[in-house]
C-alpha cells in the first residue's frame, strides 16, 4: 500500500481542514516529498505523528483523527485504486477473510513494507474474529476507521466489539465483527 495510505491521509486533511493545515502538518512532522510516493513504504510512526499534529491544530481527539484517517483510507482505496479492493472480495466477510493473504502478497511485492498482521478465526455465517497484531501501539483506531469505511463500501450493517486487548504476553487485538 506504500504511499497510497499517505496520499489518502493528505487528501483527508486537505479536503476536511484545508491546504494551509496540511502545509503546517508537513512542516511540523518534517514530512519529505517521498511521504506521498506510491513506491515508498508507509511509516506508521509518521501516520501517528501526522494524526497528533492534526489533533493539536483542530482540538479533535487523536483517536477520532485516526478513525477518520482509517475510514478515508478505505474509501480512497475503493475509489482510486479499485484493483486493490476488488481482489479481496465481493462483501465484507470475504474481504476480511482475504485480508491476511492480501497482506502476505503485498509483502512479497514490497519487501520493505512491514504491515500489521491479520488473522481470521471463529468464522460463522454472521460473524468472525479479526486478530490484529502490530509492532506499533496506537493504530487500533485507524483499523476501526478502516472497517467503518469498508462498512460503507459494502453497504452492510456491522457491530464491532473488542474481545481481546494486547498485553505484555499477547501483542494482538481481537475484534468480533458481527453483521
Amino acid at each position: 500500500m506504500y504511499g497510497f495510505v499517505n496520499n489518502a491521509i493528505k487528501d483527508y486533511v486537505v479536503s476536511t481542514f484545508g491546504e494551509p493545515l496540511w502545509s503546517e502538518v508537513k512542516r511540523e512532522c518534517a514530512l519529505k516529498p517521498t511521504f506521498l510516493d506510491a513506491e515508498q513504504p508507509y511509516n506508521e510512526e509518521l501516520i501517528l505523528s501526522t494524526a497528533k499534529a492534526v489533533s493539536n491544530h483542530t482540538q479533535i481527539p487523536i483517536n477520532n483523527i485516526l478513525r477518520n484517517f482509517g475510514e478515508h483510507i478505505s474509501l480512497t482505496l475503493s475509489d482510486k485504486y479499485k484493483f486493490l479492493m476488488e481482489s479481496r472480495g465481493e462483501n465484507l466477510k470475504d474481504y476480511l477473510v482475504n485480508l491476511p493473504n492480501f497482506h502476505n502478497r503485498i509483502m512479497l511485492i514490497y519487501p520493505e513494507l512491514t504491515p500489521p498482521e491479520f488473522r481470521i478465526s471463529n468464522v460463522a455465517p454472521n460473524s468472525l474474529h479479526l486478530h490484529y497484531t502490530s509492532d506499533r501501539s496506537g493504530m487500533k483506531d485507524l483499523l476501526i476507521g478502516y472497517i467503518d469505511g469498508l462498512v460503507k463500501i459494502f453497504n452492510e450493517t456491522v457491530f464491532v466489539e473488542t474481545v481481546e486487548s494486547p498485553n505484555e504476553s499477547r501483542p494482538q487485538e481481537v475484534f468480533k465483527i458481527n453483521w
